[in-house]
């Protein structure tokens, strides 16, 4: 059996993805969690380029048969995870652009002179944060002829998609009074039961094991 190899100590995780021809090794960590510490496959795509090219064609395979006329779509990712993975399947798809969400404001966004849309989110691995995005990727998400599809890595409480979406609702209400067509959610995984309240539907390529509490 085939296996990508994680380079990191400690129990690991498995993830199968049909179609990808090799299993990938995730560490076990422990992360801070609201009410207690959470035990999670951790699932780390930075730095990853062949995982991040194989992954990445898989998706656009899945976006493809959800989406129709992918090219005319506008793609919208948060850093910093999901955003390699997220420009190998605009290239499989022929999208030459994506909007990006920051998760702080950067000095090139000009603030004082820019326009800007800035909202809360939540994630496991992360917690709150806030995502951003400037002038820029406000137009391209005010350009769609087709739609908006969000890609992330990995799905779990859908906060982070939750807050996307609502930079998507501020974006369109610029230019108009449409509500966003969101196609779909796309991720590598999905991991618990935070799905079902969502936008759209989810669309993943695995599964990791639901996060456990730990003691102590």
């Amino acid at each position: 059996m085939d296996v990508l190899d994680s380079k990191e100590s400690g129990e690991k995780f498995l993830l199968k993805v049909d179609g990808l021809g090799y299993d990938v090794e995730l560490p076990f960590v422990v992360v801070p969690g609201r009410d207690a510490d959470l035990r999670i496959a951790s699932f780390n795509l930075v730095g990853q380029i062949k995982l991040n090219q194989d992954l990445g064609r898989l998706l656009a395979a899945k976006i493809r048969e959800v989406v129709r006329e992918p090219t005319k779509i506008v793609i919208l990712t948060a850093v910093e995870k999901a955003l390699q993975l997220t420009q190998v399947v605009a290239a499989e798809l022929g999208v030459d652009a994506i909007a990006v969400a920051y998760n702080r404001i950067k000095p090139h966004m000009e603030v004082s002179r820019r326009p800007l849309i800035q909202v809360g989110a939540d994630s496991i691995t992360s917690g709150g944060k806030f995502l951003a995005v400037y002038e820029r990727d406000m137009q391209l998400l005010s350009s769609a002829e087709n739609g908006f599809i969000i890609i992330d890595d990995v799905v779990s409480t859908g906060g982070t998609v939750m807050g996307l979406y609502e930079i998507l609702e501020e974006a369109v209400a610029h230019s108009s009074d449409d509500v966003p067509l969101l196609h779909g959610i796309f991720c590598v995984a999905t991991e618990g039961s935070g799905t079902s309240l969502l936008p759209a539907p989810v669309h993943a390529l695995a599964e990791l094991p639901v996060p456990e509490a730990v003691s102590g």
